[in-house]
């Protein structure tokens, strides 16, 4: 499966066509153990698993086929043939053979200096028979991310588990071996209970949905019982009157301290699905499985654990970010086009009826400016769609994008030294997209940053072309781009500091990124304060081949602390109809005259000490970097050079 490879400027996109259009797709949080990037796309038939990166498998020489057996004489008879073994006999032979093993090259793949980008090393189609229009992954961290008292099923370091809704009105869960699978899997015949070593959950739709799901989401808790969670200072009470007023939400009470915590020798897990569609006016099912070090248990008959009738058809759900055992890792967001967010706890105790499920808060939208010359009746006012919405910040935030290219951020934990007098107000707020005049607002809900001094802003050649597209051939679209999503990666901090989160919002047929959202919303903050000091807004991805086609997904790859401290943007997964898109940053050409007596060490070298003249630059350089600078102005070489963000460079020499 070899790129079409696209480069303009700094930014690399690749470009892979596939035979069946690509409804979703999404990169799997963990790595396999060859250290490939695992990739999930549902066609058409089924889903495709791309294993991309890491160590190549190893190419084994096929086996010489054996010479064939002359058939045994009888007597009286001079070339009689005798069938020993049929076809069937053969193919059942196969099938109960246990699964072969791969294996991998010891190094990483050794990748071309003019395509320095990983190739595929596996691929495989799962077949299902039907159309698979949504995925849902878990969110599991890495191992040097887990925070004291946390833990994550063992079935998560073996396998890949993940869910997905299909056109025949079904749930699955599927699992699959983490490891990609050896070419001779792929030979093996499929009548077998299982070719690649999966296993496939099937809710059926009895127990399910009657029309055709509109999305799924997926966590784990423990198989203790519900609502019992780790009693944690910052998490929300659930409200006493949470059936008819889910707006409200309880003051915080000091007897929270004293409830039961989760026990550390919990023996077990359970999987959380959630599946949402549009029938009966909006429904909400939440099912419940229990999950062994290597499969998804699930009883027969097979029942939901909870189903909630929602006012509105949700347009989104979302378990919560945070882990098992903090108490709001139940917590589900459920978002719809009619601009309300609600959270739900299925694990949450009703005060009332003693029962588990709540809504434990609400959020709204503002009405949508609606400029008409008659007076507009306010019973006909309505609120602006919600597009998609995703946690931030730890589960302590939800960021949502609307259906006129506005997006804010709700703070779930109201903890600030001013609080809003609307709890349902964006604490920060701005616009995607190229229209003005569908963003445009009046009174105070206008940003600050749509003042007067949007007049000064410069001219760059992007906005130039903007406007002559619009001088010369009109609006190009006049509509609302009725499609949007949000796509947050998080990388956990080793210290008390927040997590590096990342945001990508795509708006029609636009994509923008925005690399450090706690950096974003404290300049926000002093902005709003009167600060001079501009914030750092959301850069576009330009120039995406998408050929005509729409994006329905965008998904972030892993990255590195270093690259994440630099502000070196996440390489993008988009699917746009028959192809899937990367997104990445073009790297540079390595110099093949170039001498190779510099060692491995020599390079990590280098790369730390433009890290730590960077993060200086900045004013960002923590007593460590601040060590290793000193130490190389006292050393000699070129390594004595140290630059301060300019072009200058000031030389130590005979120290």
């Amino acid at each position: 499966m070899q790129p079409i490879i696209a480069t303009k400027g700094k930014a690399t996109h690749l470009r892979y066509e596939l035979p069946q259009r690509a409804h979703a797709s999404v990169v799997y949080p963990v790595k396999a153990p060859n250290g490939s990037t695992i990739i999930i796309a549902g066609s058409e038939n089924g889903v495709s698993i791309l294993w991309r990166g890491g160590r190549p498998l190893k190419q084994s020489a096929p086996a010489p086929k054996a010479p064939a057996k002359a058939p045994p004489k009888v007597n009286g008879t001079k070339d009689a043939i005798m069938i020993i073994d049929s076809d069937d006999d053969e193919l059942a032979k196969a099938a109960s053979q246990p699964l072969p093993k791969a294996e991998f090259e010891d190094d990483d793949e050794e990748l071309d200096p003019d395509r320095p980008y990983p190739s595929i090393v596996q691929q495989l189609r799962l077949p299902l028979n039907t159309e698979v229009l949504h995925i849902a992954v878990p969110q599991v961290p890495a191992p040097s991310e887990l925070q004291p008292g946390q833990a994550i099923p063992p079935i998560f370091k073996e396998k890949i588990v993940f869910a997905v809704a299909c056109t025949d009105f079904t749930v699955r869960v599927i699992t699959l071996p983490l490891s990609p699978p050896p070419n001779a899997a792929k030979e093996r015949s499929s009548t077998g209970k299982s070719q690649y070593g999966e296993e496939v959950v099937k809710i059926p739709t009895y127990a399910g949905h009657q029309t055709v799901p509109s999305g799924a989401s997926i966590t784990w808790t423990s198989t203790t019982e519900p609502g019992h969670g780790e009693a944690v200072e910052d998490e929300m009470e659930v409200d006493q009157d949470s059936a008819t007023t889910p707006g409200r939400r309880s003051p915080r009470k000091k007897q929270a301290q004293s409830q039961p915590t989760v026990g550390r020798d919990t023996k077990g897990f359970d999987l959380l699905v959630a599946s949402h569609s549009p029938e009966l006016g909006g429904l909400l099912k939440i099912w419940r499985f229990n999950l062994t070090d290597t499969s998804v248990k699930a009883t027969n008959p097979i029942s939901p654990y909870q189903t909630v009738t929602l006012a509105k058809p949700a347009a989104k759900i979302a378990f919560n970010t945070a882990h098992y055992p903090k108490k709001r890792h139940s917590q589900l967001l459920v978002a719809d086009s009619a601009g309300v967010a609600r959270i739900y706890d299925p694990l949450a105790p009703r005060k009332r009826s003693g029962a588990s499920g709540a809504f434990v808060a609400l959020f709204r939208t503002r009405f949508e400016n609606i400029k008409s010359s008659v007076p507009y009746p306010p019973t006909l006012a309505s609120r602006k769609p919600i597009l998609d919405a995703a946690w931030v910040s730890g589960g302590h935030s939800i960021i949502a994008l609307l259906a006129d290219g506005e997006w804010g951020i709700w703070d779930v934990r109201q903890d600030g030294s001013k609080p809003s007098a609307e709890p349902s107000a964006f604490s920060v707020r701005n616009f995607v997209g190229t229209l003005d005049s569908d963003k445009s607002s009046s009174g105070a809900s206008s940003p600050k940053s749509r003042s007067g001094r949007s007049s000064l802003v410069p001219m760059t050649p992007n906005t130039r072309r903007r406007t002559q597209e619009v001088l010369f051939q009109g609006n190009p679209s006049s509509a609302i781009p009725t499609r949007g999503g949000v796509s947050v990666a998080s990388l956990a901090s080793t210290n008390d500091d927040a997590a590096l989160e990342s945001v990508v919002i795509w708006y029609g047929k636009e994509v923008y990124r925005l690399t450090d959202l706690a950096k974003y919303r404290a300049r926000a903050v002093a902005s709003n304060a009167g600060s001079s000091l501009p914030g750092p807004g959301l850069s576009q991805v330009h120039d995406i081949p998408l050929l005509g086609e729409s994006i329905v997904s965008v998904s972030q790859f892993d990255t590195t602390r270093k690259e994440a401290q630099m502000a070196v943007p996440r390489n993008l997964l988009l699917s746009a109809g028959y192809r899937l898109i990367v997104s990445t940053a073009t790297n540079k050409v390595v110099d093949r005259d170039a001498s190779t007596t510099s060692s491995k060490e020599q390079v990590e070298e280098e790369d730390t000490r433009r890290t730590d003249q960077a993060l200086l630059a900045r004013g960002e350089l923590g007593l460590e970097g601040m060590s290793r600078l000193l130490d190389n102005m006292s050393g000699s070489g070129p390594h004595n050079t140290l630059t301060l963000g300019n072009p200058r460079k000031v030389l130590f020499e005979g120290l």
